[in-house]
């Protein structure tokens, strides 16, 4: 894919409108393209750094189509991308079988179009959950934090997986190379039970730090399996309504089996996303699992449960495809046995 003069300016525009503060930009340039926006973009004025961004990415076709996606997945509403999603961006990518990103991800051995493939995995939701099923993603809930780090304006989410252990993603705590990873732990806050109420409003929640010594026990980066396992302050010991998700490492996962997600998109209230037969695709020897749920900025670090609530991965990106994109976790039984011995 490759904008003319007249598709930038329009796209130029578009990202000015959606992203009036650069630290969201910045963000997203992260998380969607796994870049340093001051790398690839300069800094300075708003508008020398988005039209910088896109001259980079117009010149790197995939880079473009993942920036597109990115920001109009996080920006559904903004009028002006969503304007150019459907007018442009559609004509040109997604309809377009011979567009490809197989420059990162996984690649996956389509026997037919993309597009088609991944509507054979978006079935009709069924006409009914069974309460029990509910009340199992209840409890689990009681596992999953909103994680802050106030002075960078970044938000991700957590699990708790033992007694006072959180696991998220290595690039929430260091979000570029110039991040002070131990800095943005240690001013990190972890709040347990956010959910919405009928006002609209949020529940107040429990929230701790980390241990002030150790911080972060064991970590992988971004290019590998992009965790990092946290140990909270004492306090939250014998804290009321949380408790550690259940998992097992034997756990089987196979493409069209169901899996659901616990996060705080875009630091909001914790959300909830279920797919009946949503997992795409399972790569074990790379440790991970491909999914067409639902997830956005804020989502990093979230809990994947299968279809008996038990643990099984780690939300940590999505990756482009000809049809749009599809979500990736890391698998949990690649990350257990790098964390075992902390678990006493």
């Amino acid at each position: 894919m490759k904008l003319s003069g007249a598709e930038q300016k329009k796209l130029f525009e578009a990202f000015l409108d959606a992203y009036p503060d650069p630290d969201d930009l910045k963000v997203m340039v992260k998380f969607r393209l796994e870049e340093n926006l001051v790398a690839i973009a300069g800094s300075g004025k708003l508008k020398t750094v988005v039209y910088n961004l896109i001259e980079w990415a117009n010149a790197r076709g995939k880079k473009l189509e993942r920036l597109i996606m990115g920001a109009y997945e996080e920006n559904p509403d903004n009028l002006q991308l969503k304007e150019f999603y459907e007018t442009i961006f559609k004509k040109q990518f997604v309809i377009n079988p011979a567009a490809t990103t197989k420059d990162f991800g996984p690649d996956i051995d389509w026997q037919e179009p993309d597009e088609i493939q991944l509507q054979s995995w978006m079935q009709p939701e069924p006409d009914w959950y069974d309460v029990g099923f509910l009340q199992r993603a209840i409890a689990q809930a009681a596992s999953v934090c909103r994680i802050e780090i106030p002075a960078q304006g970044i938000t991700g989410t957590g699990v708790l997986i033992a007694d006072r252990l959180v696991l998220t993603n290595y690039h929430v705590l260091k979000l570029d190379e110039s991040a002070d990873m131990q800095a943005n732990a240690l001013s990190a806050i972890f709040s347990f039970g956010r959910f919405s109420v009928e006002d609209g409003k949020e529940t107040e929640g429990q929230a701790f730090q980390l241990d002030r010594l150790k911080p972060i026990l064991h970590s992988s980066p971004v290019g590998k399996l992009d965790y990092a396992l946290l140990l909270l302050d004492s306090k939250v010991q014998g804290a009321k309504d949380i408790k550690p998700a259940l998992w097992g490492i034997s756990d089987r996962l196979e493409p069209r089996m169901g899996i659901n997600l616990l996060q705080h998109p875009q630091g909001d209230s914790m959300k909830l996303s279920i797919s009946c037969d949503g997992i795409t695709g399972v790569y074990a020897d790379r440790g991970l699992v491909q999914y067409v749920n639902k997830t956005s900025g804020g989502s990093s670090g979230s809990p994947c449960f299968n279809e008996n609530w038990h643990l099984v991965a780690l939300h940590h990106a999505q990756r482009a495809k000809s049809f749009g994109s599809i979500r990736e976790g890391i698998l949990f039984s690649s990350i257990y046995p790098e964390i075992k011995p902390y678990f006493s």
